[in-house]
């Protein structure tokens, strides 16, 4: 499943992910989010990308997110999220990815 996210993901526009994202944890399907059109998050775009990705995990279900250089990118550095969660700078690389873990293909 692919998610694309465009402009800003804070506290005003978490609501408007949430839906696609629970379809992607609650039907356990592998997740691309696409952040790269994303210009700024804020704490509350990061926790619901922590949600997504902690309620995938609980299944085993790989998630991937798009992040190349840039401001969005450099919150998950901050914050280490970068550390739990695959970071990309392409779609390709982060379908290759979830190839490669065996789950979609």
């Amino acid at each position: 499943m692919l998610i694309a996210v465009s402009g800003e993901l804070d506290l005003s526009t978490c609501d408007q992910l949430k839906p696609a994202a629970d379809e992607a944890v609650f039907g356990q399907r592998p997740l691309i989010l696409d952040l790269s059109g994303c210009k700024f998050i804020d704490s509350s775009g990061l926790r619901l990308v922590l949600q997504i990705a902690n309620g995938l995990a609980e299944d085993e279900v790989p998630m991937a997110v798009i992040a190349a250089e840039s401001n969005v990118r450099k919150m998950f550095s901050l914050t280490a999220i970068d550390q739990t969660i695959p970071l990309f700078d392409t779609r390709q690389q982060a379908l290759l990815w979830l190839q490669g873990e065996g789950k979609i293909g």
